[in-house]
């Protein structure tokens, strides 16, 4: 039995990183450069009090997204590519930056590992029952737990210490973390699809998408991984979805996750959002808007809504992954 974890940027925000985007956009900003179309773009990013306010620049697709958009400015390949190496490279120094620093203020990594085995412990009593029904036909199967990362650090592996395969549990295997974006000495930010490109005269460019496009890159790189992570998600019994935005710019990765739903498979979908007022009357409302908004990032069409709707576990602001004190 398959149990297939997508981990985002709020695990490492989680620990006290500072790798949100809005962290790395001070850093860029403030990095001198001659070149004039470099510091356009900079122009572009940069964001007044008002966006701020509307959180603009809150998550790393924002930064895609943007690039996408900017690309109506660039009249060349040789341009876009520079100013684009430029950001590329920023994003590496930055990323291995706070990786020297380290991770500091864990504590717990007995707590991680019995998290990655038991995302039941966070459901409310009536979805555990939904849930040992749902594992109870594989009782007798090992568990195979996978991490498809999409960030750049090692942290799971440098807490939990690890190079392969380690037990978590009676009967549970953690494997090999698959890092779908890279990691900090090479990190991967591109788009999602050619029409997330602006500029109308180089969406059509091969050597274009194969520069901007995420999937053109993984293909490039010949590393197998996003082949490996799509089919892990397409046999997964159990999905988690902690700490990631749902952005359009890896979209493939929500559309695999909604026609899995379909099948014998359930979701957890671990929202994290302190500022949300739970109360006993909102909860089903709540529940609802995420379920809506995972949803609404899947290909799934009005009926197969209603089909896989209560297949989704909505766990708000959990324990899950707290690791500092």
């Amino acid at each position: 039995m398959k149990v297939v974890y997508l981990i985002g940027n709020g695990f490492d925000l989680n620990l006290g990183l500072r790798t949100s985007y809005s962290d790395f956009y001070r850093y860029y900003l403030n990095m001198a450069s001659d070149d004039y179309h470099i510091n356009q773009l900079k122009k572009h990013l940069q964001h007044d009090e008002d966006k701020e306010k509307k959180g603009r620049y809150q998550y790393w697709s924002d930064l895609e997204i943007a690039m996408g958009e900017y690309t109506k400015n660039f009249g060349s390949i040789e341009v876009m590519e520079n100013v684009y190496n430029d950001l590329n490279d920023n994003l590496r120094n930055y990323i291995q930056h706070i990786e020297q620093i380290g991770i500091t203020n864990f504590s717990n990594k007995a707590k991680l590992i019995y998290d990655f085995a038991h995302p039941e412990k966070y459901l409310r009593d009536s979805l555990k029952e939904d849930f040992t029904s749902h594992i109870q036909k594989h009782v007798n199967e090992s568990f195979q737990t996978h991490v498809i990362s999409f960030n750049y650090t090692k942290t799971i592996e440098t807490i939990l210490n690890i190079k392969g395969n380690i037990s978590i549990g009676r009967n549970n295997t953690l494997y090999p973390i698959i890092h779908i974006h890279g990691l900090s000495d090479d990190p991967i930010i591109g788009l999602n699809n050619k029409e997330q490109i602006k500029n109308e005269f180089l969406r059509e460019n091969e050597d274009v998408q194969d520069f901007l496009l995420k999937p053109n890159i993984n293909k490039a790189l010949g590393h197998l991984k996003d082949k490996e992570a799509i089919n892990l998600i397409k046999s997964a019994s159990i999905i988690c979805l902690f700490g990631v935005s749902l952005g359009e710019t890896d979209k493939i990765w929500w559309e695999t996750v909604g026609e899995r739903i379909k099948g014998d498979c359930r979701v957890f979908y671990f929202v994290h959002n302190p500022e949300e007022i739970v109360r006993a009357k909102l909860i089903t409302r709540i529940r609802k808007k995420y379920k809506n908004f995972l949803l609404s990032k899947t290909k799934l069409n009005e009926d197969e809504w209603s089909n896989v709707y209560d297949k989704i576990y909505i766990v708000l602001n959990s324990d899950i992954f707290k690791l500092t004190e």
